[in-house]
């Protein structure tokens, strides 16, 4: 079997060629770079050509790989994507690479993602079926690739595969390695004792084993389910816990800095495709890696240190205080020196017949003055006129070198020489520095207008969708919320999750039953997510929801806690709670006052359309039920029935049917009044609000427990048994 790696050099890189020759595969690598500066050992054979070259179809040809593994996000070619260039050179790579494999007809090609597809913030694991959300450029690159090779993949029946590596690490060698969140925080405790940390920065990760090991199973599986995998542990894990694990096992006291400011940023990924799918699973947790990775820099912390880091002797200490006087000092000692070398060479070629008329004072001094400027050109000219004055002293008298004019037009002629071309280097120096200065600032201006019109198409996209799209219009809420109106309210309840789930754009809702000032009850529950409080919550014991839901404001979930909803509202009769509506898994960015108001008027119409059904039944109350009483007549009961048998079809909420066989017939029952009054007093007391009981179609008296199962059945029927009513569990009517 042969695998072609399209890839730079990198730990990556490294372990996956270590890992197929490993397991017997025949390693072959484009290297994307012209002018190499090594060769793996376990490589095969090595192509050394940029990813965009016309021989790429005569580079797969001679490889005949069975598998093709670009590792994209993890190139050590792509840098960050920034310049457009290296954007257009990565996509047209990409492209090329594609097109080559289909046409030799490559059985597989794997792109190699990362969690930047993912820089939003998400409060609930990110599925392989949530959309991508890239901020930076080069998480907008690496989407764009997973998009291309996705649908190349459909189009064109090639066997495509995604793996998102989620915030892999591993153990640097050097500091040259360190790239990534874990050894950033350990150098930071290294080199400054100092680790800045965020506990609202949550997000998970794999450690590059278990990334290596997931990615060759996956290649090399003959079949799969899917285009796109997670490799992830799933285990949450934030800046602060992470630096506690460094500052436990650091050979040198640290101190944690905590930076826990603005909003929480959570990023954790599910990988539950690759579980299921695969059964594979992760070996490492982060706590020991970085455990290992911080012992490790410890023992090492030379090769992570540049040497002004290091802590040495205290003459090392004493010299790196000095350092910068010392560098300062460089240049005229170097002049010196040289000056010594020129004034020995002056003097062997004064009396030459051959070199007399070469000035070699004045080479030196444009010499400095070209290399350092115009100040190091005017201390070489001074040394120089020192030592011509000098020479001149060996053959006159003082007063004849004082009073001859050809000494002064030659040391004029050195300083002017010197002077202006130091003037003209300096000048040089600083138009090349403006320059480079400009050209930074320029950039930095660049990457705030990319930033900038990111974060404006994003704003654009929002307003867009609240203006223009169809599901939040208030016609459309309007037209929705109609259909309640002439429901009663058991239909009400699920017609009102679906309503919120289109409008807010979430499937997860839940609407609870306030039945007291501590205690609510579930009505219905979308899915399992929504459910997860359980079916009765003590919302009192939540002081911030309890707090909004008192001020009548729309509870925000800031923080993303599990245990809570990502926003709660209250609907109320008058001043009494009486439903609360919560939603769940919804995305970050959609945590908005648009939101927040958008769910105050669904949840007011709601709550009108409610109020509108109950006002009505309560007009045909005696329509409804069996005289003075609370059981429901024949006609009324059946549609609460089948109103429930709709909801558990949904799987919006469970019931059970309760058989009342004590009561015997209705009919019979009607006829003692002072018996029916009996059983309506013990069942109207032992069952809940949200219960109802009435007559069925064949004649009998039933109790239909909402949101209860078979087990809580059992223990409304012992409880009906204890006051002599015998009941038993009924599948339908």
């Amino acid at each position: 079997m042969n695998v072609l790696i399209v890839g730079g050099y990198s730990v990556f890189v490294s372990q996956l060629i270590e890992k197929f020759n490993k397991e017997g595969w025949e390693v072959y690598l484009l290297s994307g770079n012209k002018n190499p500066s090594r060769r793996h050992p376990y490589v095969f054979e090595q192509y050394d050509f940029r990813y965009d070259t016309d021989s790429i179809k005569e580079i797969l040809d001679s490889a005949s790989p069975d598998l093709v593994v670009f590792t994209g996000a993890y190139d050590s070619n792509l840098s960050s994507g920034k310049t457009r260039r290296e954007s257009m050179y990565y996509m047209s790579s990409l492209v090329n690479v594609l097109m080559a494999c289909q046409m030799l007809h490559v059985p597989r090609f794997v792109y190699i993602s990362s969690h930047e597809v993912y820089e939003e913030s998400y409060t609930e694991p990110i599925t392989e079926e949530q959309p991508a959300s890239p901020v930076s450029t080069k998480g907008m690159l690496v989407a764009q690739g997973e998009n291309l090779v996705i649908r190349y993949g459909e189009t064109t029946d090639m066997d495509t595969i995604v793996l998102r590596l989620d915030h892999m690490y591993w153990m640097p060698k050097n500091r040259k390695e360190v790239g990534e969140i874990h050894a950033k925080l350990c150098l930071y405790a290294l080199r400054d004792r100092k680790i800045p940390a965020s506990e609202k920065h949550i997000f998970s990760s794999v450690y590059i084993s278990d990334a290596v090991f997931a990615v060759y199973e996956v290649s090399g599986r003959p079949e799969h389910q899917h285009r796109i995998y997670q490799i992830t542990t799933g285990e949450e894990e934030n800046e602060i816990r992470v630096a506690q694990t460094i500052q436990a096992v650091s050979a040198r006291s640290v101190t944690i800095r905590d930076n826990t400011v603005g909003l929480t940023r959570k990023n954790i990924m599910s990988g539950q495709r690759l579980r299921e799918e695969f059964g594979l699973g992760t070996r490492f947790s982060y706590e020991e890696r970085v455990r290992s990775i911080m012992e490790y820099m410890d023992r090492n912390r030379n090769d992570f240190l540049r040497r002004e880091e290091r802590e040495g002797s205290w003459l090392q200490r004493m010299f790196r205080r000095f350092e910068k006087v010392i560098f300062a000092l460089i240049p005229f000692i170097e002049n010196l020196v040289v000056f010594l070398f020129v004034f020995m060479l002056n003097n062997r070629t004064a009396d030459s017949d051959y070199f007399r008329r070469v000035d070699v004072f004045l080479l030196y001094v444009v010499l400095f003055a070209v290399f350092y400027g115009k100040r190091q050109a005017i201390v070489a000219a001074l040394l120089s006129t020192a030592g011509f004055i000098f020479r001149q002293a060996y053959f006159r008298t003082a007063i004849e070198v004082l009073v001859d004019y050809n000494i002064y037009i030659w040391m004029a002629q050195l300083f002017i020489v010197g002077m202006a071309v130091g003037h003209l280097r300096d000048s040089l120096k600083i138009i090349t520095d403006d320059k480079d200065e400009e050209i930074a600032f320029l950039t930095g201006q660049l990457d705030d207008i990319y930033d900038i019109n990111s974060s404006n198409l994003k704003v654009k996209n929002i307003l867009e969708d609240h203006i223009v799209s169809y599901d939040d219009s208030l016609g459309v809420l309007q037209n929705m919320t109609e259909s309640l109106e002439h429901l009663n309210p058991g239909e009400a309840m699920y017609q009102a999750a679906e309503v919120l789930s289109k409008v807010i754009g979430t499937d997860d809702v839940a609407i609870y039953k306030v039945s007291n000032r501590d205690y609510c009850r579930l009505l219905v529950g979308t899915t399992d997510q929504a459910r997860q409080l359980g079916k009765s919550l003590k919302y009192s014991d939540r002081k911030e929801l309890d707090e909004c839901l008192e001020k009548r404001e729309v509870f925000v979930n800031r923080d993303l806690s599990k245990e809570m909803p990502v926003m709660a509202y209250g609907l109320r009769h008058g001043d009494d709670l009486e439903y609360i509506i919560m939603v769940w898994n919804l995305p970050y960015e959609k945590m908005s006052l648009h939101q927040m108001n958008l769910l105050k008027v669904v949840g007011y119409m709601i709550q009108n359309a409610i109020t509108r059904a109950d006002t009505y039944l309560d007009a045909v109350r005696d329509k409804r039920y069996l005289g003075d009483t609370n059981i429901l007549n024949t006609e009324a009961f059946e549609k609460v029935v089948k109103t429930s048998t709709e909801i558990r079809r949904r799987d919006y909420a469970e019931s059970v049917l309760l058989w009342v066989q004590s009561a015997g017939d209705a009919e019979t029952l009607q006829k003692d009044e002072n018996e029916l009054q009996r059983y309506n007093n013990i069942l109207s007391k032992n069952v809940r609000e949200t219960d109802s009981f009435g007559v069925g179609k064949d004649g009998h008296i039933y109790v239909l427990l909402a949101n209860s199962n078979a087990e809580e059945a059992d223990i409304v029927i012992r409880r009906f048994a204890s006051q002599g009513v015998v009941c038993s569990l009924k599948e339908s009517m």
